[in-house]
């Protein structure tokens, strides 16, 4: 099945109100209290000073943004990403549910508004400007949640009018390019593999090391979702994510703190895992910055001799020499 057929471009667009003004009068008034060009700095103000209604707003697109990416695969600078056809209905409902709480925020922020800007005439002292402040109905504008759908694009959607030749040779050029990002794209999904199975084993490692229930979860949330990912369908991917849930994922958190034994295991484990995928990612010809052996310091030790054929195919499907 075509690369088209399985998955689309993706962006989220989420506008907001940073609530911060370049000061003219005080970048001036601090340049020459220090005898220094104006030109030396600028100054900035937060137009509040302790907004949590504010605050709220921004840790909601922070985690909407932390969702975005780790769902997606990468496409382009332009915002766009690879959304695989099967997390399609997820991603819509999860972005229903932030929508619906982005709004919320918005909304008890935009009600809060004339306190805020009451407390900042105080909280600025000389600083203050009214004209800062749009009117509430102003600000609501400045906030937006919109997620954009496109297809993944083909030479066959090239459509323009110039001879053949030149027709056909765009066509390779745009099909090369796509080929190429989605390469990109199975790239970043090892690296993503690469940082969480690697931050595994240095902390794990050193037994004196405390760590968050995340080092296992973000392990267990991202082979959850690698198949999904996985938009080659290749079985081998699929088959190391089992080998990461099964090795990395069985004991708990407080099993890892406690016992002595799980934890030596888990991080020998971890290790061996990460320095292979490192290896691969060493020998790959894609371009990006290759992960160095040297971060993953603890033993390693052969897990299972599929483990080799496993990561010879991973090489073979990302070009290494």
């Amino acid at each position: 099945m075509a690369i088209t057929n399985k998955a689309m471009l993706v962006a989220v667009h989420i506008s907001s109100w940073s609530a911060r003004k370049y000061d003219k009068k005080a970048s001036s008034e601090v340049a020459n209290s220090n005898s220094a060009a104006e030109s030396a700095g600028r100054y900035n103000k937060r137009l509040f000073a302790n907004a949590e209604a504010l605050e709220a707003i921004q840790r909601i697109t922070g985690r909407i943004r932390t969702y975005f990416y780790k769902v997606t695969l990468p496409w382009s600078d332009e915002g766009l990403r690879i959304l695989p056809a099967s997390l399609y209905e997820d991603f819509t409902t999860e972005m229903r549910k932030f929508d619906t709480e982005f709004n919320e925020a918005v909304q008890n922020f935009i009600e809060q508004y004339h306190e805020l800007v009451s407390r900042a005439r105080y909280s600025l002292g000389g600083l203050y400007r009214a004209e800062d402040y749009p009117e509430p109905a102003k600000v609501r504008e400045k906030f937006n949640l919109k997620p954009e759908f496109l297809p993944i694009p083909t030479g066959d959607d090239f459509r323009v009018e110039l001879n053949e030749d030149e027709m056909r040779r765009i066509a390779r050029e745009i099909d090369a390019s796509t080929r190429a990002t989605m390469q990109a794209g199975i790239r970043d999904l090892w690296m993503r593999m690469y940082e969480v199975i690697s931050h595994m084993a240095k902390r794990l490692a050193d037994p004196e090391a405390r760590f968050h229930a995340t080092l296992v979860t973000n392990v267990r949330d991202l082979v959850d979702i690698l198949p999904k990912l996985n938009l080659s369908g290749d079985a081998y991917l699929n088959d190391l994510a089992k080998k990461a849930q099964d090795l990395l994922c069985k004991h708990s958190p407080d099993m890892l703190r406690n016992s002595p034994s799980a934890r030596n295991t888990t991080a020998i484990h971890a290790s061996q895992l990460a320095r292979s995928i490192a290896d691969v990612l060493d020998r790959s010809q894609t371009q990006g910055e290759t992960p160095s052996e040297g971060d993953t310091q603890v033993a390693a030790v052969v897990v299972e001799a599929k483990s080799d054929e496993i990561f010879e195919h991973m090489a073979e499907l990302m070009g290494a020499a």
